[in-house]
């Protein structure tokens, strides 16, 4: 053996082992070295692939050196690594090996092996190879072909490669073996989906580009003529994510190939609900269908409005469905904050007032939905309010007579606010000529004529909030005056006006509720109209009107029935009470005036939203009293003979240790009626001059005898001889009793005090506290939105007017239905059409500018899991 070059001096037997390719060196581990002139000799650690210098690839190489080193502890491992390594290098001779198709046959492996051919390679031959190759290798293979080449596809999207794409797609189409395996539409819509996920408008173009011109050749072959129609794609996963992601360049490119939202009814997966329904809410998919709407049509919506219905829709799901509460909490912020910065586009005053539509007097306009659908963070928006404002202070009557300027109550000093408030006082009083005025009040361009100063402030929409704080400050002095028991020549007088009162107010919160219906058009939305309707203050007022009308029939029953055949104590006693509480809550309500005021609007708004916190206290309070007094009441019943005479007073006694914590232990005579001994009263009366519940309380008989005992007794006794002994037995047994009951009855007392006084009570605290913090958190937003709350009601012309002049208003609107004057309808009629052709189209050309500068954009998705970045990344 020569050292200098390490052959190997047996030359016939090495050469016949590298003719064998080295397999026999597995064998031979006896030999020292290998062959010669090619090989090399294993003890001086060369590398064994040395033995093949005809191997040119580096996965070959290495697959060999790793194969002797580590004695085939990571066969398989190695063969893995080996088969990819040659996809990189585009050599897929591999795929000729039937010994390589168990590996490839791992669905996991398979898909890591078409990935790695895609982005490395970029050849869409090599790509076919192997789809043709796992197409017909065995029924493993076969089974993943479908996967794979939704996997191809996905891997040709992320490295932005639209001629792979449309490559793979156009071998779909050809390969006639494919199209029985798979299906090339759903494989199609998993590369529009894959483009979409990508943010790619690029390759999703050319992929929508490439199947429609795909459709039309196969029109053409078969002689038809392609109509321009697109086929809608309803609720596809590529619109959907887009959509759900705001993502509105991918939505507008998906929308113009017919891609389309619709909700489903029958869908009963809570998850896909959530999903379409945050899809069709978001302002991309909003904006883009109303991009393809043309302006003509029954398609065309305003935006802002449709923001409005989702938000609200949101909010609704979100009470009833806790469990996705914060997916339907993003849906309804991102459609108001995209309403504001629609809203913020506005340059100056002008456009403020065409966009919230107050310029002219409807009732779908975009300020008054807002406001009565409560979009706190839309409303409380300075332009907003300061626009608002201004139209709450502006007259709604234009002439070319007189000049008005616009009062802005903001503006105005304290001395010129009380002024305004006197000027206002004469107005008022001549409400009465408002049925001879109406023609000034809504004048008609057609006749130019003066109009009195005071059909200008009667149209004011402030005006009108100081005449119905007039009207209730005089409904409230005949409250008082009522309570202070008026002698009866005058008790008539306030008794008529009070009836006139409760009536007017039953009418306008009538009204109220025809007002909000009427905004729902021809196709009302019943769940809407009573969020809109039934709200804090507005159950306020049918609770008090309900009140009133009670206590009102009842007194007129009185006036009727009164006679020496009807007796109406009764009756007098039950419409006191109604009237009592109603006069209570009436009083109270003149609280709402401080909503308007920033000191007293929080704590106003605080009450309003801890009703709510109350409500669950009380009801948790009463479950807990019912349990402890049923218990309780059991107990002393034993004592009572089975007469019940206990249970009023128990009951009676826990309800109060509600605003009485840590009182004692209930005694059975504290809470039972029990006789009191005469003889003892007498005796009482005698030795002291003043008496009180405490001294005569030693007095009380307390029943200790069992009738039951007593009864069998008597009966096995002789008549006549019944001795004291006699009934021994029945009064030690109820003594007995008593004690063991006693003993009982404080451990329960004890719990029920201490989860009452101590557990509810500052649990109610803390829940306050928290409602209380909520609002001080977003004072400026929830007081600004409730100011205009408050005032929208005198936004509406057509309200009726403020008792007791309300009557009036109903009188006019009798005498329009039943006159119907030709000629006055069809100017009115004219006039509207002629508002209604300017209006919108000076809303749209503004809405779509708006638009074009306020484009929706989606926004990073948080990472899923605790991986890193570059993990999501390459997911």
């Amino acid at each position: 053996m020569s050292t200098s070059t390490d052959k190997l001096v047996e030359e016939p037997r090495m050469e016949k082992m590298v003719e064998l390719n080295g397999n026999l060196l597995n064998r031979e581990r006896s030999m020292s070295c290998s062959c010669v002139d090619r090989c090399v000799c294993i003890s001086n650690n060369l590398a064994m692939s040395a033995l093949y210098p005809e191997m040119r690839f580096s996965w070959e190489i290495k697959s060999v050196d790793e194969l002797f080193y580590n004695n085939l502890n990571r066969f398989g491992d190695l063969s893995k690594e080996a088969i990819i390594q040659a996809v990189k290098d585009k050599d897929l001779r591999f795929l000729k090996e039937d010994s390589n198709k168990s590996l490839l046959s791992e669905k996991k492996f398979s898909k890591e092996c078409i990935r790695i051919c895609v982005k490395e390679t970029r050849d869409i031959s090599l790509i076919e190879e192997m789809l043709d190759f796992f197409l017909e290798a065995n029924d493993e293979t076969r089974r993943n072909v479908t996967f794979l080449i939704r996997e191809a596809i996905t891997s040709a999207v992320k490295i932005s490669g639209d001629n792979l794409v449309i490559g793979i797609l156009e071998y779909l189409q050809a390969n006639k073996k494919m199209k029985t395996l798979t299906d090339t539409s759903e494989l199609l819509e998993d590369a529009v989906y894959a483009a979409s996920v990508e943010q790619n408008s690029e390759t999703l173009n050319s992929i929508l580009r490439w199947n429609q011109s795909n459709r039309l050749k196969k029109l053409s072959a078969k002689g038809k003529v392609f109509s321009g129609a697109t086929n809608l794609k309803i609720n596809c996963s590529s619109i959907i994510h887009a959509a759900k992601r705001n993502d509105y360049e991918r939505v507008k490119i998906l929308f113009r190939y017919g891609y389309r939202l619709e909700q489903r009814d029958n869908m009963t997966d809570p998850l896909k609900k959530i999903e379409l329904f945050k899809a069709m809410a978001s302002p991309a998919y909003i904006i883009s269908s109303l991009e393809n709407s043309t302006e003509g049509s029954t398609d065309f919506f305003c935006p802002v409005k449709m923001c409005f219905e989702f938000a609200v829709e949101a909010n609704f799901r979100k009470s009833t469905i806790p469990e996705y509460k914060r997916e339907y909490d993003e849906i309804e912020n991102r459609c108001e904050e995209y309403a504001i910065s629609l809203l913020e586009q506005c340059e100056d005053l002008g456009e403020v007032e065409t966009f919230l539509q107050t310029k002219h007097g409807t009732n779908h306009a975009n300020y008054i939905l807002a406001i009565l659908d409560s979009r706190m963070k839309f409303v409380a928006h300075e332009r907003f309010q300061y626009v608002l404002l201004k139209k709450f202070g502006e007259t709604e009557i234009e002439d070319n007579y007189h000049s008005y300027t616009n009062t802005l109550w903001i503006d105005m000093p304290w001395f010129s606010r009380f002024l305004h408030v006197l000027k206002q006082v004469p107005c008022y009083f001549l409400l009465f000529l408002y049925p001879f005025f109406y023609p000034c009040v809504y004048p008609s361009k057609m006749k130019s004529t003066p109009i009195p100063w005071f059909c200008k402030e009667w149209r004011v929409p402030l005006n009108r909030a100081i005449y119905t704080a007039f009207s209730y400050i005089i409904f409230i002095t005949l409250i008082i005056s009522y309570v202070l028991e008026p002698p009866v020549p005058y008790i008539y007088w306030v008794d008529a006006l009070l009836g006139v009162f409760i009536t007017s107010y039953s009418l306008r919160d009538l009204g109220t509720a025809f007002f909000l219906w009427r905004l729902e058009g021809p196709n009302p939305n019943e769940r809407r109209f009573k969020k809109r309707y039934f709200t804090f203050w507005n159950n306020y007022n049918i609770t008090m009107d309900i009140l009133f009308m009670i206590g009102l029939i009842i007194r007129s029953l009185e006036y009727i029935l009164d006679g020496p055949i009807v007796q109406v104590a009764a009756v007098e006693a039950a419409g006191r009470i109604f009237w009592g509480v109603a006069f209570t809550l009436a009083i109270i309500k003149t609280i709402k005036i401080g909503i308007a005021s920033k000191h007293f609007g929080p704590i106003i708004l605080s009450i309003n939203m801890m009703m709510k916190d109350v409500c669950m206290f009380l009801i948790t309070f009463f479950v807990i009293m019912l349990a402890f007094s049923c218990g309780v009441s059991y107990m002393f019943n034993y004592l009572s003979n089975g007469t019940n005479t206990s249970t009023h007073g128990i009951f009676s006694y826990f309800a109060w240790v509600l605003l009485q914590p840590f009182r004692g232990n209930p005694d059975y005579d504290e809470v039972t009626n029990l006789p009191y001994d005469p003889d003892c009263l007498a005796e009482l009366a005698e030795k002291s001059s003043e008496l009180n519940i405490n001294s005569i309380g030693s007095c009380r008989m307390e029943t200790m005898y069992n009738t039951s005992c007593m009864a069998s007794r008597l009966v096995s006794l002789v008549p006549g001889q019944i001795y004291k002994n006699d009934m021994y037995e029945c009064i030690i047994s109820r003594r007995l009793g008593a004690e063991n009951l006693k003993t009982a009855v404080v451990p329960m007392w004890v719990i029920y005090q201490f989860l009452v006084s101590v557990v509810l009570l500052r649990i109610l605290i803390v829940m306050m506290t928290i409602t209380y913090r909520k609002i001080y958190d977003n004072l400026d937003t929830q007081w600004k939105y409730s100011r205009l709350y408050l005032a929208i009601q005198f936004f509406d012309p057509d309200s009726l007017l403020p008792p007791p002049f309300t009557y009036l208003t109903l009188l006019m609107y009798l005498i329009r239905m039943v006159a119907k004057k030709a000629d006055m309808n069809k100017i009115k009629e004219g006039r509207l059409k002629k508002r209604e052709s300017q209006i919108p189209s000076e809303y749209k050309n503004l809405l779509f500018a708006f638009i074009d500068n306020v484009k929706p954009c989606p926004k990073p998705e948080r990472p899923k899991g605790g991986g890193s970045h570059m993990d999501i990344a390459y997911h």
